[in-house]
């Protein structure tokens, strides 16, 4: 569960989420862009190793 704190994970996440965006239909696309930079956001702000 550590994993979720790294900001790589939240990178990660919005790259996948992001690429997905664009092969998804009208709305999901939106959605799935907004994700993607909604962790992207997050992936900046979180320190990285544990504190």
């Amino acid at each position: 569960m550590d994993r979720i704190k790294e900001p790589s994970t939240w990178a990660g996440i919005a790259t996948i989420a992001g690429t997905v965006s664009h092969f998804l239909p009208g709305t999901l696309g939106l959605v799935a862009g907004g994700i993607a930079a909604m962790c992207g956001s997050l992936a900046v702000f979180l320190r990285e190793g544990h504190a």
